[in-house]
């Protein structure tokens, strides 16, 4: 009986197709389904390595036997993907973990900040030497500068030096003599700090120079010279600078006197040159050698002044290894004590530093001069505050700093050999002596962690009662916390939570009490937030010291010259906290952010909070009306700043930041609450297009996630919350500007109303985007700058819309298919078709009439009736359909004719072979008219392809083709004959 049912059915249909002039093709879809299969899941990626399996036959065997055929692991043989042999960090796939955000794209206005939270498994290996100097150097040079002019004279009084010399025999007064004459050097005037430095590095240039050229005297009266340029103090605030200047010139001398030496002490056996071991001891070095290294430091000995002499015997200080293995030991010490003969104390100060430079690299272990060099460092204190007073042309306070570099490397050397005793000696001594400020400062720069934390409070009280006007107590304060903050990121902290209670608060109420110095209390600030975020348990601090920098900043609006500092102490408080949304719940947060009042300076806190957020958030959602409500303000301030000087980057850049705090924002199942908070989001950020996009499609996600919930069925509640969600769509695509997504947006509401079963909004929303197709221009602008048509876009959506308005129901109350005969009015209206364009839309409209005559769908959506259910093959229905297809086709052929006309067949023939594809599957080709068509096209197609068929391998297994074949064959045949004649 279901047989005989579907064979009525199927003659029922026939002879209504025949009543019409353009018959179509009655596909089974089920049928199809079943001939083409089920398709193979997949094992393997295809960009992935290829696998061979290599199987091996076996001989007298014919067919392999199944445990055979799959080889064993070790028989397989893989061949690496050419893409992926560089693996590392340089050439790894970004589509192989899309997640990781191992290279996630920042804006250049925000920069995440520079507060690294410590590692409680990180164990601190105290660095090396030269590292130690090589920072300090670089701060020195960038500190220590100067605007006088410079006298460069590396001269000496040759009157003074012939009567020192009178008593003395004459053999030894020649050699002096001719010491003298190499000492003499240049004398310049007046130079500026660039052209001191330049020559400087001059001299050095000139000393490799002449090394390399075998000129080794030259070599050591250019050293000479450059050390004794260390004797002149007239510009006391630029000698740290010249001081490292001029001793990294003379470092690299003695390592190429040391280089020197090395060389000739190899020795050659046979046909091979054997060098030193670089452990070696003086019974290894030849006599030949040891003399050299002896004429070196007899030259250096005779050098008649003290400050070159000391300076060139520490700078070959590591040649003594040549000699003696303990010699160097003594040539420290006796410097240590040649050191106090030196009447400026600026000079002598540098040559410690200078000594425990060379020691600390030559002989690390060795210690027993640190401690005489430092207390003499310290025995001339007062000698320095009685300087600085008579100096005229400089203050005490500018003539003290210039000492901070000699006394801070003394001390960061004297640290790592400093037993607890002698700190606590240290602590008496700093106590004891008056005007301390540099002392202070060398111990709170260069003493390791441990020994500033264990005297904490100590050195604290030290600080306050200091009122050196060189180092106040806030540049000490500042310096405290520098050294509390900087380096518990690399060692853990030693203070409990309770003793960085008690020193914040006395450290802040020193702070406070700063009047009228805002730079100064600012500077302070920065270092002291970060010490306070650097402790988790800490953040209920944060309240009172937001509140104290707002006390201070608002009197006379003195927040206007602090932006800079305000955007350090934001940036501090963001990278201090895992989920920034805390920092709303701080009372003084938002009064803060009122400090940026300056537009620009505003809008860049906003983006840093924003970035911060979304770098931090990850997947986390929210919900509180605190965080909320504040990140609406925060974005509405980024929203507001938009104006027609805003470049496209700009927009798209806050638009991101917008559109990611929007998705963060989650109410769970209410939602409700979550359409009133997208309804929000439409009145504050109406200006930007991608906002208003991702609007619409949260909202339409919204609806969809209710038909899930309802799992296709709608209630009274439901169905009316969902036609509000499609209100929402309507009433907010036509805000946005660029038409194409206006198009897109329309196609998705219109969809999740039809999914929904709203058909009346689905026909709203379907018509408005009709409305919008001749307002296409005809070209647009890309991101690179150029222009591109807008033809292939339209026919892209064209295509989409096709597809879904096939499942649209006709309206009662409108005649049947009376969206579809809009559209084709719509694309009419659009007047910028090419030829392969006018081809591939009238082929579309072609394809939806062929589908919508099937009897029955391959698709249907849930409680809608779609036209296939609706008409049932009525025949007034079908002969509507027929007349739209004749209007088509007859388009289709004047095209074809224009075609043939022109000769453009050839480039056409990607859409003649597919329209060639849409007849004979949709069409019933036995019959006249569709023959003609097919006819018609194929005859276009052979003239661009010779070898152009209609029937292809597959057809002729087909049971379905098989009954065209004969109709096939005859239209071929008539073809290829047209073309002969």
């Amino acid at each position: 009986t279901v047989e005989f049912g579907k064979q009525w059915y199927q003659r029922r249909v026939r002879v209504r197709m025949a009543e019409i002039k353009w018959p179509i093709h009655v596909k089974s879809y089920a049928k199809e389904k079943l001939s083409h299969g089920r398709l193979a899941k997949t094992k393997s990626h295809p960009l992935q390595g290829v696998t061979l399996f290599q199987q091996e036959e076996e001989q007298g065997k014919t067919k392999e036997e199944p445990s055979k055929r799959h080889r064993a692991t070790s028989d397989l043989q893989v061949i690496p993907d050419p893409l992926s042999t560089g693996a590392g960090p340089l050439f790894s796939d970004p589509l192989s973990d899309p997640l990781s955000g191992g290279d996630q794209i920042r804006s250049p206005l925000f920069s995440e900040p520079k507060v690294v939270m410590p590692s409680k498994n990180r164990r601190y290996s105290p660095p090396a030497v030269v590292d130690l100097w090589l920072e300090r150097r670089s701060g020195i040079l960038a500190r220590f500068t100067t605007s006088q002019k410079l006298t460069l004279s590396a001269g000496s009084n040759k009157h003074e030096r012939a009567n020192n010399g009178s008593n003395l025999p004459e053999k030894v007064r020649d050699r002096l003599e001719q010491l003298d004459e190499m000492e003499d050097g240049p004398f310049l005037s007046n130079l500026t700090q660039a052209e001191y430095t330049k020559t400087i590095e001059d001299m050095g240039k000139s000393l490799c120079t002449a090394w390399d050229s075998e000129h080794r005297v030259k070599a050591l009266k250019l050293a000479i010279q450059l050390s004794k340029l260390l004797i002149d103090t007239t510009t006391a605030q630029f000698y740290p600078t010249k001081f490292v200047l001029i001793t990294d010139i003379l470092i690299k001398f003695g390592g190429m006197v040391y280089e020197r030496l090395r060389d000739k002490s190899a020795v050659v056996q046979g046909h091979v040159t054997v060098q030193l071991r670089s452990d070696f001891k003086p019974e290894d070095v030849p006599d030949g050698a040891k003399e050299t290294a002896s004429n070196w430091f007899y030259k250096i000995a005779s050098i008649r002044e003290l400050l070159p002499r000391l300076y060139l015997q520490l700078s070959i200080l590591k040649c003594n290894k040549f000699i003696s293995t303990d010699e160097h030991r003594n040539v420290l010490m006796n410097t240590t004590l040649a050191a106090r003969g030196i009447g400026d104390p600026l000079v002598a100060n540098y040559l410690r530093c200078f000594v425990c430079r060379v020691g600390a690299v030559v002989d690390p272990v060795f210690d027993s001069y640190l401690h005489p060099i430092f207390q003499d460092a310290l025995f001339i204190y007062p000698q320095i505050m009685s300087k600085g007073k008579r100096l005229k042309d400089m203050t005490v306070g500018a003539y003290c700093i210039a000492h901070t570099p000699a006394y801070d490397w003394l001390l960061s050397c004297l640290g790592k050999h400093l037993p607890p005793h002698d700190m606590e000696q240290l602590m008496v001594q700093a106590s004891e002596i008056q005007n301390n400020g540099i002392l202070l400062n060398a111990i709170l720069t260069s003493l390791p962690y441990k020994y500033i934390t264990d005297h904490v409070f100590q050195l604290s009280d030290l600080i306050i009662k200091c009122h050196e006007t060189a180092f106040p107590a806030f540049y000490l304060l500042k310096n405290l916390g520098d050294k509390l903050t900087c380096d518990v990121t690399q060692q853990p902290s030693s203070l409990t939570s309770r003793q960085r209670n008690k020193l914040l608060k006395l450290v802040w109420t020193q702070l406070a009490s700063l009047e009228g110095q805002v730079d100064e209390y600012m500077d302070c600030a920065v270092v002291w937030l970060q010490f306070v975020c650097l402790e988790r348990n800490m953040t209920k601090d944060l309240d009172p010291i937001l509140d104290d920098i707002i006390t201070h900043l608002l009197p006379a609006r003195t927040f206007e010259a602090c932006y800079p500092t305000l955007d350090k102490l934001l940036a501090i408080l963001l990278s201090s906290q895992d989920n920034v949304t805390e920092l709303f719940h701080l009372s003084k947060f938002l009064p803060f952010l009122d400090l940026f009042q300056k537009d620009s300076v505003k809008v860049e806190a906003c983006k840093s909070i924003l970035y911060a957020y979304r770098s931090k958030n990850g997947c986390r959602t929210t919900k509180s009306p605190v965080s909320v409500n504040s990140f609406i303000y925060i974005c509405k301030t980024l929203h507001n700043s938009v104006n027609a000087l805003t470049n496209e980057d700009q927009k798209r850049d806050i638009s991101e930041l917008i559109n990611y705090f929007i998705s963060s924002v989650h109410y769970g199942r209410d939602f409700e609450e979550q359409l009133a908070f997208y309804v929000d989001c439409r009145a504050a950020f109406s200006n930007l297009d991608p906002i208003l996009f991702y609007l619409v499609q949260s909202v339409s996600s919204l609806a969809i996630q209710t038909l899930n919930i309802t799992k296709g069925t709608h209630n009274k509640k439901s169905a009316s919350f969902v036609r509000g969600c499609i209100a929402y769509s309507y009433i907010t695509i036509p805000s946005i500007y660029c038409v194409f997504t206006k198009l897109d947006l329309y196609l998705l509401a219109g969809q999740v109303a039809l999914l929904n079963n709203s058909l009346v909004q689905c026909d709203s929303l379907y018509k408005e985007a009709l409305t919008l197709v001749g307002d296409v221009p005809a070209t647009l602008v890309g991101t690179d700058g150029r222009q591109f048509s807008t033809e292939r876009m339209l026919v892209d959506w064209v295509a989409r819309y096709l597809a879904s308005l096939v499942l649209v129901p006709d309206n009662p109350a409108q005649p049947p298919l009376h969206i579809f005969r809009e559209l084709v009015a719509a694309v009419e209206s659009y007047k910028h078709w090419s030829s392969n364009g006018n081809l591939k839309v009238r082929g579309l409209l072609l394809s939806y009439l062929l589908s919508i005559t099937q009897p029955a769908f391959n698709f249907s959506i849930q409680n809608v009736d779609s036209n296939d259910k609706l008409y049932g093959q009525n025949k007034k229905y079908l002969s509507q359909v027929d007349e739209l297809l004749e209007t088509t086709i007859a388009k289709i052929s004047s095209y074809l004719d224009a075609i043939d006309r022109l000769a453009q067949e050839g480039d056409n023939i990607e859409e003649l072979t597919r329209l060639v594809d849409l007849v004979i599957n949709g069409m019933d080709i036995t019959q006249d008219n569709p023959s003609k068509l097919l006819t018609k096209v194929a005859s276009l197609c052979y003239q661009a392809n010779k070898r152009f068929s209609l029937i292809k391998d597959e057809d002729t297994h087909s049971v379905r083709a098989s009954k065209r074949l004969p109709a096939l064959h005859k239209i071929q045949r008539a073809i290829e004959a047209e073309q002969i004649s």
